[in-house]
């Protein structure tokens, strides 16, 4: 009898009937239930996965937000380049469909310690067009931003002076005076088509054309004042004559960022100055062909930002035509975010890794 004891007495054996418990077939279809709900749930919870995550970055990209996003689950984290951007971030991350959770951080500043180190570090450029001057670059405080705007509009005149400079407390000075910045501007001159002052790590590099040896010398020697004891100063001036290539190509390195519209190929103001600045460098050498190349960030999708380097390499060129250089010299290209200088989705590698480059065309 299946299912039945037998035991034994002195006197007798008797079967006892022993029942099969019935949660037993039970518990065996409950398992089974689970482990298909896991064969089927993993490959499905990483599509939705992947979807939250492209969805969320660029809704965050669309609100101007710049950041890193992962998704476990319907629960996720997104890294923020500033603790000002925190809050805004959580409301535009939970009003994703389908978020459920989200834990908004900002990222140690020591995630990519080349480039706050670089940001450390007092940066400046002058750039002399035709007895106009465009500042830009970051100082310390305001006293050192009023310090070298005054320089310059003692020279050239107020209205002759185009102030983009910017105060952050975190640079340190570097004991470079800065009204001795705005002298070295005075001494290259009204007269100078192009010329570039760039102080950067304790280094003031002179680039441009100008028009004769004495205003070269001026230059230098204004500089050298002006560096400090732990700074040099490297002249690259021309004088009175069409740059080499390689020349051309410091002069346009020089240049500051190419600042555009959020997520857009529309230039802002400050960027269409540094396209008019090219344009004159350009005209000062009308032998030379540039290729113009976009880059982005690292966040977004990369369709998008392939997308995005184009046109904005695409807008430069067209502004350079009409400003008046001939189109056959001009190529442009974007390479989306295939190409970053530095790695890292935080608000400084993303300031870096956003550019628009003139290459010379050898």
């Amino acid at each position: 009898m299946a299912g039945a004891t037998r035991t034994t007495t002195s006197s007798s054996s008797h079967w006892v009937v022993r029942k099969r418990s019935p949660w037993i077939p039970i518990g065996v279809a409950v398992v089974g239930l689970v482990v298909l709900a896991v064969v089927t749930e993993v490959p499905h919870r990483h599509s939705i996965e992947d979807n939250l995550t492209d969805r969320t970055k660029v809704a965050l990209t669309n609100a101007g937000i710049d950041a890193d996003v992962q998704f476990v689950g319907r629960d996720g984290t997104v890294k923020v380049g500033s603790a000002d951007e925190m809050d805004k971030a959580r409301d535009v991350t939970l009003a994703v469909e389908g978020v459920r959770v989200v834990d908004v951080q900002a990222p140690p500043k020591a995630e990519t310690p080349a480039v706050q180190e670089q940001l450390k570090s007092v940066q400046v450029k002058l750039l002399v067009d035709g007895g106009k001057v465009t500042l830009t670059g970051t100082v310390p405080s305001d006293g050192d931003r009023t310090k070298l705007t005054d320089a310059a509009k003692q020279a050239f005149g107020a209205e002759n002076v185009q102030d983009n400079i910017t105060v952050d407390a975190a640079r340190a000075a570097d004991g470079t005076d800065l009204a001795g910045l705005g002298a070295v501007a005075a001494a290259l001159g009204k007269d100078t088509k192009v010329g570039v002052v760039d102080l950067t790590d304790h280094v003031i590099t002179l680039t441009g054309t100008v028009a004769a040896q004495d205003v070269k010398d001026r230059a230098e020697a204004a500089a050298k004042t002006a560096a400090s004891t732990s700074g040099s100063v490297k002249n690259d001036l021309v004088v009175g004559q069409a740059a080499a290539p390689e020349q051309v190509q410091t002069q346009l390195v020089a240049l500051p960022t190419v600042e555009f519209e959020n997520n857009s190929a529309t230039l802002t103001p400050q960027g269409r100055a540094v396209v008019e600045n090219a344009a004159s460098i350009l005209k000062a050498n009308p032998n030379i062909k540039v290729s113009i190349e976009g880059h982005t960030d690292l966040t977004g999708t990369a369709a998008n930002n392939q997308t995005l380097s184009e046109n904005r390499a695409r807008t430069v060129l067209d502004t350079l035509v009409s400003l008046g250089i001939a189109g056959d010299r001009l190529s442009s290209k974007g390479f989306g975010e295939s190409r970053p200088k530095v790695q890292g989705t935080d608000a400084a590698a993303n300031s870096v890794n956003r550019r628009v480059e003139f290459i010379v065309q050898q």
